[in-house]
């Protein structure tokens, strides 16, 4: 396209109220705000017959040709606006979006809609165009959307499709994910950051180091970058680290606390040291064991190693909790009752008993240093 070539707009389009919800929640996500805002600015122009030169409409958007190619060609392959060419004049016909319905009908869109956010605001959304031939002598130049779009899809986004109504989450944790959720805005924590393995994260740390939910939001916008498209788990795990909790007293028999918060029980409200903090991550992301069977080991080694935590103590323990799969506090007491019972620590001096050693006379002793020394 050239800024003195010629244009006019069509319009053969409904916007009603659900077409409308439609084009802001569904296809608002796929072709952007700027791309947005140029198919309202075509749809709500009048119908014209006569052709204008296209460098008033550039004018009036504020954009260059190439930016208004860009965004045209995001419209034609999501049907929104049919592109007509004959030689230096086009004609841009505005279409009507699909309403909620026929778009989640919509294999091709409705996959992409997924990936470019997730699943779970997928099915949130969940709720409850034909023109006649009168373009003799154009030729119908619009974009298609490739099925390329579709390389990555895989099994488990294909799943949100079959259960669009579950839209909550069922993390086995202390942290209520899906009450985080629910006050959190998209500026705060955009869709495409709420994958299933980056709240579970949100959620297991919080679990570990007693993280409210009020703090937890303080985070997001340090660790979620819109600019590089980056949500830093690492950066997240430090933060929550370094994050000061208030000291609270538990029963010692209350083992669904965070961990980092029972551990401080443990001693009596003393801060529990970065060592320690390295300990309970361990236990969660490299042996998988859940908060409760967490804090019955803190107990443990505690108990039976002098007030300490010992990581040669306390990893083995935490292996055969994981390859057992004890998932709750009974059963890791009931495992550790049985099988490590009567286990002393290696620190302590093991002692003999001589209660019924042999009592030898003098000579009797005698006689056998000397059968020794003729043997050696």
């Amino acid at each position: 396209m050239l800024g003195r070539d010629y244009y006019r707009v069509e319009t053969n389009l409904e916007l009603s109220d659900e077409r409308l919800k439609s084009l802001i929640f569904f296809y608002g996500p796929l072709i952007g705000n700027d791309a947005l805002a140029t198919y309202l600015n075509l749809a709500y122009r009048e119908n014209s017959l006569s052709f204008n030169e296209l460098n008033e409409l550039l004018s009036f958007l504020n954009i260059s040709v190439s930016e208004f190619e860009n965004r045209i060609d995001i419209l034609n392959k999501y049907q929104l606006v049919k592109s007509l060419n004959q030689d230096n004049k086009y004609i841009f016909v505005v279409l009507s979006p699909l309403n909620r319905k026929q778009f989640i009908s919509n294999d091709l869109f409705v996959r992409d809609f997924i990936m470019k956010t997730s699943g779970s605001h997928y099915q949130t959304l969940i709720s409850d165009i034909t023109l006649d031939n009168r373009h003799s002598g154009f030729k119908d130049i619009s974009s298609t959307l490739s099925l390329d779009v579709l390389d990555n899809w895989t099994i488990e986004k294909e799943s949100y499709l079959k259960n669009k109504n579950d839209n909550t989450y069922t993390f086995n944790t202390l942290f209520d994910v899906n009450r985080f959720l629910k006050d959190i805005s998209t500026n705060l924590l955009p869709m495409r950051f709420r994958t299933k393995d980056n709240l579970l994260q949100i959620a297991t740390l919080a679990d570990l180091y007693g993280i409210s939910y009020d703090k937890m939001r303080t985070f997001l916008p340090k660790v979620a970058n819109t600019e590089t498209n980056e949500f830093d788990l690492n950066a997240l795990k430090y933060l929550c680290m370094k994050a000061k909790v208030d000291y609270e007293k538990y029963d010692d028999s209350n083992y669904n606390v965070p961990s980092l918060k029972y551990l401080m029980s443990l001693q009596d409200g003393k801060d529990v040291t970065d060592y320690d903090k390295k300990i309970l991550y361990k236990l969660s992301n490299d042996y998988h064991l859940n908060i409760p069977v967490i804090n019955v080991l803190l107990e443990h080694s505690l108990r039976n190693c002098d007030n300490r935590l010992l990581e040669n103590y306390i990893y083995p323990i935490a292996s055969d909790m994981h390859r057992n799969d004890i998932k709750t506090a009974d059963k890791a007491l009931e495992r550790l009752s049985r099988d490590y019972k009567g286990r002393i620590n290696n620190d302590k001096e093991i002692t003999y008993d001589t209660t019924n050693n042999m009592k030898l006379t003098d000579e009797q002793l005698d006689e056998l240093l000397s059968l020794r020394k003729n043997n050696g």
